[in-house]
């Protein structure tokens, strides 16, 4: 009886192990089984930009005139559209602002914008603001050269020659700014590109 009870006992630990092999053998094989998950796609598109990289001069006198209108004197929002026209209003004095006459040429490397401005002393006149540029590829940044004053009548420069030399750059600084924002980037550049006017936007410049 001892010897049998022996023998038994071995059997059943045999049987025990071989079915814990066993066992391990199906969990590992159903592991192997299993069908992975797909590999993630792509991520989807974001929106388009609203400004592209390049502006014809129909395109960026658009573009301009919204930002040459300001915000308006009440602190209301911002206009969603071009106003035909606007009041500026400096120290006392005033100026009709013809923003549908606004016109923009591309000659070589120079953006001239013409804009009429009107007052009771000169009626209404052009002013044109020229902007030397550099060509595509260079490396110039979010520079330009001006002359000293705007083009146009001898009344309406000495007055508001200077602010609306800095209206219209100020405008194209925004453009670009909100061009390199829709890209998550910074503003680096306004050249000119085969008769358009080119942006460039890149990582921001860190300095060490």
């Amino acid at each position: 009886m001892p010897l049998l009870f022996v023998v038994l006992l071995i059997l059943l630990l045999i049987a025990f192990v071989v079915g814990v092999i066993f066992g391990l053998l199906l969990r590992g094989g159903a592991h192997r089984r299993r069908p992975r998950p797909p590999p993630p796609g792509p991520p989807l598109p974001g929106p388009a930009p609203a400004i592209p990289d390049v502006l014809s001069p129909a395109a960026l006198a658009d573009a301009l005139r919204l930002r040459l209108a300001g915000a308006p004197a009440d602190g209301g929002a911002s206009p969603s559209a071009a106003p035909a026209r606007v009041v500026w209003v400096d120290h006392g004095d005033d100026v009709l602002v013809h923003l549908d006459a606004l016109q923009i040429q591309i000659v070589g490397q120079n953006v001239l914008v013409a804009l009429d401005l009107e007052t009771d002393q000169t009626g209404r006149k052009t002013l044109v603001v020229p902007f030397a540029l550099a060509a595509a590829g260079g490396d110039a940044g979010l520079i330009a050269v001006t002359d000293a004053l705007p083009r146009g009548n001898g009344m309406l420069v000495a007055r508001w020659g200077s602010a609306v030399q800095a209206a219209v750059w100020n405008s194209l600084l925004s453009l670009a700014e909100d061009h390199a924002s829709e890209r998550s980037a910074a503003p680096r550049g306004l050249t000119i590109d085969a008769g358009a006017l080119r942006l460039r936007a890149g990582p921001s410049l860190r300095v060490s």
